[in-house]
């Protein structure tokens, strides 16, 4: 999964954390992978910050480290930016979907014909916001039915 660069700044960051912590101790990669219950290409690779890991290697890592739970902070502060990210970028495109659906509506009342309303207010399925849905009933001009078909109007 591709991170923005923000997370990808905390990551490093996090990862640079871990890495002067394991220092600091003593241990190698390999070392503190054996007391973490992680191999050294885990510890090598979330020392760099390439990867976010999952909370129970860095809670194995603020274990062996003896460091407080800094590193479980860490991370919690990282996800906290990723879900605000999240929402962010959910609700621009809610925001966006507004803006096209009522562009249609104006553009179908300058048609005539129009009967339109709010016909529910309910959380975004993308951000949680209330959001009102709009149905537009646009009446279509009849279509005269190709001979022979037998077709008939609604």
């Amino acid at each position: 999964m591709r991170h923005s660069d923000a997370v990808a700044v905390l990551l490093r960051e996090l990862g640079h954390q871990l890495a002067a912590l394991r220092r600091e101790a003593g241990l190698t990669q390999e070392n503190l992978g054996v007391l973490a219950g992680f191999s050294r290409s885990t510890v090598s690779v979330a020392e760099i910050g390439r990867q976010s890991h999952a909370r129970e290697f860095w809670a194995a890592c603020d274990k062996a480290l003896n460091s407080g739970g800094v590193l479980t902070v860490g991370l919690d502060q990282i996800e906290a930016v990723r879900e605000a990210e999240e929402r962010a970028a959910a609700r621009a495109a809610q925001e966006a979907r507004e803006a096209r659906a009522l562009a249609a509506f104006t553009a179908a009342q300058h048609r005539g014909g129009v009967a339109a309303g709010v016909t529910a207010v309910q959380p975004c399925p993308h951000c949680g916001c209330r959001v009102a849905v709009l149905t537009t009933l646009i009446e279509q001009p009849s279509v005269p039915a190709a001979a022979g078909t037998g077709g008939t109007e609604c």
